[in-house]
């Protein structure tokens, strides 16, 4: 496959994160989305924002990495289980302006990579726990990992027919 090809279609996935997720919400009343499949798992509401927050994390590491290949990136703040949701206020918070900000970050993104896709390889540093090991992502392993991430917890909040 030409590579030009498989940037495009690592972009249009990463592009598409946004529609999988309004299509997760379409058409569902709000004491659907409040639903929780058991009490360890989040809602679909809590589930939109958690995505959002997801990729806004990612692309803030994808930025570091393109401004400077190898930079360091502590996220060592974030734990996301359901006391964070709790404190963010993701059942309150409204879905739809955080689907909008997802739209236009992705696509932003995604034209940082179009107009030069070697920063693909670019890389980062992260450690995400606070004695944890360091470990290194490049930008390309960075989308891949969000892509598979949304998609999986889409999955994991789909209502059963």
């Amino acid at each position: 496959m030409e590579q030009t090809a498989g940037v495009e279609k690592l972009l249009r996935s990463w592009r598409r994160i946004p529609r999988q997720v309004e299509k997760t919400v379409r058409g569902l009343s709000r004491e659907e989305l409040t639903l929780r499949k058991n009490s360890n798992l989040m809602s679909i509401h809590e589930t939109v924002h958690h995505v959002v927050e997801a990729n806004i994390v990612a692309a803030s590491m994808i930025v570091a990495a393109i401004g400077k290949d190898g930079a360091s990136y502590d996220w060592t703040w974030l734990y996301p289980d359901l006391d964070w949701i709790k404190r963010l206020g993701y059942a309150q918070a409204p879905i739809k302006p955080a689907i909008k900000i997802l739209d236009g970050m992705n696509e932003h993104i995604a034209n940082l990579i179009r107009v030069n896709p070697k920063v693909l390889k670019r890389k980062v540093t992260l450690f995400d726990t606070p004695d944890g090991k360091k470990y290194t992502m490049t930008v390309e392993e960075i989308i891949d990992h969000e892509i598979s991430h949304a998609i999986e917890h889409l999955k994991e909040v789909e209502l059963d027919d």
